[in-house]
């Protein structure tokens, strides 16, 4: 057993999909400046049976690294062989992280979920960007592995480590993956970590570059909370993109997600009243404003600021408009720091947290996952929408916008 650091980071690195070509580079970047007393740097990294790279020996199964300087993706370099084994079962997430947290023991901890990402909907297959194929319908997840066919489903995370942790939450949960920026997502996970790092938009296929946060941290010997080290990786994520490509990251205090739920489900039940074939113009001006993450693979999240931006500046009852303005001071305080490179800014707003809204019934009828907005759905049921009043919302909307 280590002597205690400051920060241990843990990368589950799912490679076992389409992926697989990404996963080196990012790999390489961590061990491009490797552990230190200070900071672990420990990657769980599985590798499919049918091959996307025949780089570092195209070895299969799943190694776990201590990665140091100049570490390699290799079997012989790995400090835990455990063959085979299934990275979208929940329980193979949760053995990780408890024995990483025993074996590298530190003040923090932080979890990257690296993979194939999608907030509520999948997209269609895509290579070059972390997408993945629909599921069978009613679920959202993360994180795919092709050999076994599983996934690792939002809520199965949120009911696997919410046991494991019992109550001892994560400093940092994040997401190397598409679209996990969701409102939905930042609710499921509130008891799971302090801080959620995750992009309202999809990831180019490269994902993010680690050494633009890991030398910080390395540098600062340790010494960042995880406030601090949630708005390093977004800045990591600004300085490496910039304006080039359709990028967005923020960092999101999770301990405010409870009270900014509770805006919106006050919005939605001061706003329903209001939701009729007079007032309808005005809400749906409002949502037509907004444009969908991943709009051209048929996704269905919007920024929700954007959206309550639109609802204060329409003529609207003062009681409406008010609540929407409760729900944008809360977003202010939720979001600690957020990037948007050019191209997703304007219309989509990417002020940090996305909410599902499709723009009618017919386009939540055709979302591969519209069901987990039903209100008698059971299959991995989403805590936003079984316990919040927005889904509600939602119903009389497509009931008004078939």
């Amino acid at each position: 057993m280590s002597e205690q650091a400051e920060w241990t980071v843990l990368v589950f690195l799912n490679a076992k999909n389409n992926l697989e070509p990404f996963a080196f580079p990012n790999f390489l970047q961590m061990a491009s400046i490797g552990s230190t007393k200070e900071v672990n740097l420990v990657v769980e990294m599985g590798r499919p049976k049918t091959h996307y790279s025949a780089s570092y020996d195209a070895w299969t199964k799943t190694l776990r690294f201590h990665i140091q300087k100049g570490t390699e993706p290799v079997e012989a370099t790995a400090v835990k062989d455990l063959g085979e084994t299934n990275m979208g079962d929940p329980k193979s997430l949760a053995e990780f992280v408890a024995w990483g947290q025993k074996t590298y023991p530190a003040k923090h901890t932080m979890l990257v979920i690296w993979n194939h990402g999608q907030g509520w909907r999948a997209p269609v297959d895509d290579p070059t960007a972390r997408k993945v194929e629909p599921p069978a319908g009613g679920v959202r997840y993360v994180s795919n592995d092709d050999d076994s066919g599983d996934k690792l489903y939002n809520r199965a995370i949120q009911d696997t480590l919410g046991e494991l942790l019992a109550g001892k939450k994560l400093d940092i949960l994040a997401f190397d993956a598409c679209l996990m920026a969701m409102l939905e997502s930042a609710y499921a996970f509130q008891d799971i970590a302090q801080v959620m790092v995750a992009s309202e938009e999809l990831e180019p296929g490269e994902g993010w570059n680690y050494t633009k946060w890991v030398q910080p941290l390395v540098d600062a010997r340790g010494a960042m909370t995880p406030e601090q080290l949630g708005k390093q990786i977004v800045r990591a994520m600004a300085e490496h993109y910039g304006d080039r490509g359709d990028t967005t990251l923020s960092a999101i205090a999770l301990d405010t997600v409870p009270p900014l739920a509770t805006a919106v489900s006050r919005f939605a039940t001061v706003a329903l009243p209001h939701l009729t074939e007079a007032n309808l113009a005005a809400f749906k001006t409002a949502r037509d404003t907004c444009i969908e993450y991943g709009r051209e693979y048929g996704m269905s999240s919007i920024d929700l600021a954007h959206f309550m931006k639109q609802i204060v500046a329409s003529k609207l009852d003062p009681a409406v408009t008010t609540a929407a303005q409760d729900v944008l001071d809360r977003i202010a305080t939720s979001v600690l720091d957020n990037h948007a490179s050019r191209s997703r800014q304007n219309r989509y707003g990417s002020n940090g947290i996305s909410i599902y809204f499709p723009a009618s019934a017919e386009q939540k009828t055709s979302d591969a996952d519209g069901t987990g907005y039903d209100a008698d759905n059971t299959v991995y049921p989403v805590a936003f929408v079984e316990k919040e009043q927005w889904a509600a919302f939602l119903r009389r909307y497509w009931q008004l916008v078939p």
